[in-house]
């Protein structure tokens, strides 16, 4: 099992070091807790989740989206970084919510309601030591998103 891995799954919202990957090839969307979406086989995105890159607290959560380039961003940011710490375990499953702000978007005027990070957790699934699922929450839109 991976270092990091360890830590999240001990509740260990101050990690040494490390990162580690979840690549999901399907995804379903929900929205108020209905499926909208079906099953969206061949949608290639990986999770990175790391120590936190501003030496603070919990753990650094981004997505990539890994059939290509955005035509207008020219990356394949799928979701930005986000501060998250983990705030719950129940045996193989680790919650972990957004906390903090986002600096570049309240610096463009955005309002702290938008800028806020605890709009967004995540929730993992760990079997035979390693991520096996990984459902996205954007709590401000009532939508969750469930990597498989």
């Amino acid at each position: 099992m991976e270092l990091l891995l360890k830590h999240i799954l001990a509740g260990n919202n101050n990690p040494p070091q490390g990162s580690i990957c979840f690549d999901s090839s399907d995804h379903v969307r929900f929205q108020n807790g209905q499926n909208v979406s079906g099953h969206n086989y061949g949608c290639n995105r990986r999770f990175v989740i790391e120590k936190n890159i501003q030496s603070d607290e919990g753990y650094t959560v981004s997505i990539y989206n890994m059939d290509g380039l955005h035509p207008l961003w020219q990356n394949n940011v799928q979701m930005a970084p986000k501060r998250m710490r983990i705030i719950g375990i129940n045996k193989n499953i680790v919650e972990l919510r957004g906390y903090g702000y986002d600096e570049n978007a309240l610096a463009m005027g955005a309002p702290l309601e938008a800028a806020s990070f605890e709009n967004y957790g995540i929730v993992l699934m760990i079997e035979n030591d390693e991520i096996v699922r990984i459902q996205l929450n954007m709590f401000d839109r009532n939508i969750s998103i469930v990597y498989l």
